[in-house]
């Protein structure tokens, strides 16, 4: 592949919204099952701030993750989002606690943690369910402490 090749993936990646670098995290279920996911990590207060905004589409088994240190109430919306997504609320320990579907793109309404929650995993609306991700698995990640 030639330098054009890198150079259209670079700017399409900028475009999009995306990072360029996704890690590894892990959902260990209930039902002894290790779901690897590729996601991308909103560590600072401008990636959080944007999120998945202006994103058009996303690959299965990927998606963003927004720590949360000290662990707080988290509260997300679907401003500039363009596709649905399942909001995981991760608590403190690593647990998931919550996990709300959102499908009304575009929109300001607000969804909250119950909670104090240490992250929160963003994944295509629907995937949870596909991948039977629920209340109570595990998430772990290299470099992330939840």
């Amino acid at each position: 592949m030639g330098r054009g090749f890198f150079i259209l993936w670079f700017v399409l990646a900028a475009l999009s919204g995306r990072a360029l670098a996704a890690q590894e995290l892990f959902v260990s279920t209930l039902d002894g099952r290790t779901i690897a996911l590729s996601v991308d990590v909103a560590d600072t207060p401008e990636k959080q701030a944007r999120g998945l905004m202006h994103v058009t589409q996303m690959p299965a088994k990927s998606g963003m993750v927004f720590p949360m240190r000290p662990p707080r109430q988290a509260q997300f919306w679907m401003r500039n989002t363009l596709i649905p997504l399942d909001m995981i609320f991760i608590l403190p320990g690593g647990t998931i606690g919550q996990i709300e579907t959102r499908r009304d793109i575009k929109s300001d309404k607000t969804t909250r943690s119950l909670g104090p929650v240490s992250g929160v995993l963003e994944i295509n609306a629907g995937e949870a369910k596909k991948l039977n991700i629920g209340i109570g698995d595990r998430v772990r990640m290299n470099g992330v402490s939840f």
